[in-house]
């Protein structure tokens, strides 16, 4: 960094792609120069960690709408899940918290879409609600919207989320955290690196988590999770590195969830009270091995590998509620009893890059292929119901005893039953993509996708239906820079999803919806300001894509697909240090969202579910001059009406959330200590993340780290 214009040494992580190994290489730079995501920098990260097929590149170089959330941010705001970054993301819209108990995942809407099956370092998920790490291993998050299709395969029509995790470091890291996520819900963490020879040959990373306490008045969680990766370098050519992850969650009580059929009486919910008895929980845990590779063969060819292997189990009793006048009406409420439930993951990118030039014309050419598949597991009596005999007043629920098994369907003994095969999804992708340079101002991004998606359903472990779908989806990037600051650029890009999973709230669960394919296109612009300390995006899109869509039915909503949903708008953002003192993180989203060629004619031109077409978010963090290590930040994030139902009768109001805090830095003895305070809703604000549940209260979250 440069200090009274003497330029230091320091180490820049420069991340590459799949294996998103962290090379760190002692360069000469200015502070001003490089941007790695520290709040120093204003949080803005100056290179991807490779999208897809590309590898690396700078974001303002990147022709795709983007932003990358740092560990930084991650760790001061004291996000304890996705929700918060997704609540703070100008382009995302928090959709819903855990699915199908897959522990703390937590998933967005993106342009007017749900976005499921996470990328987990560069390689995705087949499982849509597939789990997410740990906060406290996430090195950054990055976040595309718009369809994805070209780069990771089928899905992810409105966007994709990768999770890029820790590695190890080449300097000892000794660094120890306590605090409270709110409530009662205390925790401690420790993140441990370095190497273990002078010569940086083997280097490790561990990351430990336990957590315990109440959350909320509704729910108590304990949570403990690890990580261990150790990595190996004998040449400056070659990295490889093996990782190992645990997580077991259990959830005591429950985030109430609410069965939203026609006369659902929203406004008589009061977030702080819990609709569901004290015996509800939940239970996830998961382990992952993943493994990458990067060999530079010479100076043409780069081998880039990266695979894991998921397993994880889950139990989950819940209380669904259909509400009138203060009651739990008996027809459309219910409470599950689940057994446990098995999921196995994998995922393989396979890819070698080829450097040459045809003339003037630069080329980066890229071959590959990739493979991730999910495999269910399930028994017969997976969920018993227990049906309401009479209406139940919601006061009553909390202290709403047990029923004995000859109440539930299968007589209430769940998991009695061996588990079998329930369903597989594979995605298939042969890939190949040419990052072409013309010259200073002109590039592109040329490729295609030659998608496969194969989806099996299992009644008993016996096949009962399938499909295989091929399709090629190819993408076209035209990048123009009329000087060093500003790029332009204009995006097409094809997109084959399998057929939506169908979640517990449909009467439908588990069916497997038809695959269908989607297009996008896109212009935008880049422009790195403030002596590159800050960098401004705008983005206009239209996609076009297959509509799900809800049916009235009894006792849930029956969600199936007809017609075509059209999604366009226009999306801003700014990141980075405005003055010397003032960091911004933030923007807007203008979406207009509707439905054609529907069967249903009284049904075109409404406005897709849980969707909406307009959010602006602002965060600001200031350092105070006159005490050093002292910041104070806040946030204000608005959120748009939505729908609820496909009759669009049902509204979600809008809201609009605050958020405060404060980080102090400072040295006890000789070990730099940091002091952190937030308030998340300020204003204890009521509001509807989805059609079934409620957004987080208000949580006073506070933390200690010392490194040592």
């Amino acid at each position: 960094m440069q200090e009274d214009g003497v330029i230091y040494i320091i180490e820049k992580p420069k991340y590459q792609n799949f294996g998103n190994t962290t090379v760190l290489d002692e360069i000469s730079v200015s502070s001003s120069n490089y941007k790695n995501g520290s709040a120093e920098s204003g949080y803005l990260v100056d290179e991807t960690s490779g999208i897809g097929i590309w590898n690396e590149r700078k974001l303002q170089d990147t022709p795709y709408s983007m932003n990358i959330i740092s560990k930084d941010l991650i760790e001061n705001v004291q996000a304890k899940d996705m929700r918060q970054i997704f609540k703070m993301n100008p382009t995302t819209q928090q959709l819903s918290r855990a699915l199908n108990g897959n522990g703390d995942s937590s998933f967005p809407t993106m342009r007017g879409f749900a976005v499921y099956n996470p990328i987990i370092n560069g390689i995705p998920s087949a499982h849509q609600s597939a789990s997410t790490p740990m906060m406290q291993d996430i090195e950054r998050v990055e976040i595309i919207s718009g369809a994805t299709g070209f780069l990771y395969g089928g899905g992810r029509v409105g966007g994709a989320v990768n999770y890029i995790t820790k590695k190890p470091t080449t300097k000892d890291l000794r660094n120890i955290s306590i605090g409270s996520y709110g409530k009662e819900s205390y925790y401690g963490h420790i993140d441990l690196g370095g190497q273990f020879d002078e010569d940086n040959t083997f280097g490790y990373r561990i990351n430990g988590l336990y957590q315990d306490g109440e959350l909320s008045d509704t729910s108590t969680k304990e949570q403990k999770a690890i990580s261990f990766v150790f990595d190996w370098k004998p040449t400056d050519n070659f990295y490889t590195d093996i990782k190992y992850s645990y997580k077991d969650i259990l959830t005591k009580g429950s985030d109430n969830s609410f069965n939203p059929s026609s006369g659902f009486d929203r406004a008589s919910i009061n977030k702080s009270q819990s609709y569901s008895p004290d015996w509800i929980e939940s239970e996830f845990r998961s382990n992952k091995i993943e493994n990458s590779i990067r060999y530079d063969i010479n100076d043409i060819f780069t081998l880039r590998t990266n695979l894991f292997y998921e397993e994880t189990k889950s139990k989950q009793n819940s209380a669904v509620l259909f509400v009138q006048n203060g009651y739990a009406m008996v027809n459309n409420s219910y409470l599950v009893k689940g057994s446990w439930a098995k999921i196995e993951n994998y995922g393989l990118n396979l890819f070698l890059d080829s450097k040459f030039d045809t003339g003037n014309i630069s080329h980066t050419l890229t071959i590959g292929h990739s493979l991730n598949s999910t495999k269910s597991y399930f028994s017969s009596d997976l969920r018993n119901h227990y049906n309401f005999t009479n209406d139940i007043r919601l006061s009553d629920l909390k202290n709403f005893a047990k029923p004995d098994n000859s109440f539930w369907s299968d007589n209430g003994i769940s998991g009695t039953q061996p588990r079998k095969l329930g369903w597989r999804t594979e995605y298939k992708n042969i890939l190949i993509g040419d990052d072409i340079v013309f010259n200073d101002n002109w590039s592109a991004l040329v490729g295609a996708n030659y998608t496969t998606v194969i989806d099996t359903s299992y009644r008993s472990g016996v096949q009962s239906s399938k499909y295989d779908v091929s399709e090629l989806t190819p993408t076209l990037s035209l990048i123009y820079k009329p000087f060093e600051n500003l790029t332009t650029y204009a995006t097409y890009m094809e997109s084959l999803e399998a057929g939506e999973i169908v979640e517990d709230w449909y009467q439908n669960v588990n069916e497997v919806l038809d695959p269908y394919k989607s297009t996008q296109y896109e212009i935008g612009a880049k422009y790195s300001m403030l002596d590159e300390k800050a960098l401004l995006t705008a983005s206009l899109f239209r996609i076009e894509k297959a509509n799900s869509y809800e049916i009235p039915t009894t006792p849930l909503p029956t969600l199936t697909q007809d017609g075509e949903a059209i999604h366009q708008g226009i999306e801003i953002g700014v990141t980075g240090k405005v003055t010397d003192n003032l960091t911004l993180m933030g923007g807007g989203t203008l979406m207009d969202l509707s439905v054609e060629k529907h069967s249903d004619k009284s049904l075109e031109g409404k406005k897709p579910t849980q969707a909406a077409t307009k959010m602006a978010k602002l965060f600001a963090e200031y350092n105070i001059p006159y005490i050093n290590g002292l910041s104070i930040n806040a946030g204000a994030y608005y959120t748009g009406k939505s729908y609820a139902n496909s009759s669009n009768t049902d509204v979600l109001p809008s809201y609009t959330l605050y958020d405060a805090g404060l980080r102090y830095q400072t040295k006890l003895d000789k070990y730099p200590t940091t002091f952190n305070l937030n308030v998340q809703n300020l204003t204890d604000k009521v509001y509807w993340t989805n059609a079934q549940q409620l957004g987080d209260p208000r949580a006073v979250a506070f933390s200690i780290k010392m490194e040592f």
